[in-house]
């Protein structure tokens, strides 16, 4: 895969992300709430969900954007994320962001006991990458074995799916325009009952794109 490279370097230095994050989270929470619409509260006894009253504010599933749509959001950059944006920038040459309007770059927050709602990808023409930058512990031992109560799960039920936990620094690199839906489950037993799941997405070309292929999606759908 062409993008292999690009993987590469976000996982061996996560931990420059994972600091610059800790370090803005640490005296203001930056994150934007979504639509209430694509995320629910879940019940940890059944999974079953619920919508939430629109004006609540948290739990919730929320966002810092360093890529907007494929544009770039400099302020956050340059004074939040300097040397994120800089590896980014450097060394990830088949990340879409700043190139098409198809992809972008953010980081995205869970809050215990939030499921973001089955969905798909606008296109097959990115592949969307996962960084986990902060993960509970969120196993517990059921009478089946254990149990993963926090994971991104890609694909039809009885067809095609995929049921993935997030680690903190290993890649998840999967094709967005199937269906997906994420879970983030947490009890008042659970140490750190309280702790939120953090990721950095980014979208790469799809590898199968030519040079030529990837020109003319920047053409058609601008940043």
């Amino acid at each position: 895969l062409r993008v292999a490279g690009d993987i590469e370097a976000l996982h061996q230095n996560f931990h420059i992300i994972r600091k610059e994050l800790q370090q803005l989270v640490s005296y203001k929470d930056h994150f934007v709430p979504f639509d209430t619409q694509v995320y629910s509260n879940v019940t940890e006894s059944s999974h079953t969900s619920s919508h939430f009253d629109t004006k609540m504010k948290k739990p919730s599933w929320s966002s810092i954007y360093l890529y907007h749509q494929g544009l770039r959001r400099s302020e956050t950059c340059n004074k939040y994320f300097p040397q994120t944006t800089l590896l980014i920038e450097s060394k990830c040459p088949h990340r879409m962001a700043g190139k098409c309007g198809l992809g972008s770059v953010y980081f995205s927050k869970l809050d215990p006991n939030i499921k973001v709602m089955e969905h798909c990808g606008p296109t097959n023409v990115r592949w969307r990458c996962h960084i986990p930058l902060v993960v509970p512990n969120a196993k517990r031992f059921h009478k089946r074995g254990w149990e993963s109560r926090s994971h991104l799960r890609v694909g039809r039920p009885d067809v095609n799916e995929q049921i993935v936990e997030w680690e903190e620094g290993v890649p998840i690199l999967f094709d967005d325009s199937f269906l997906h839906s994420a879970l983030h489950v947490r009890t008042t037993a659970d140490k750190g009952a309280d702790e939120s799941r953090i990721v950095l997405i980014i979208d790469f070309w799809h590898p199968s794109l030519s040079e030529a292929d990837r020109t003319a999606l920047g053409v058609l759908y601008p940043p």
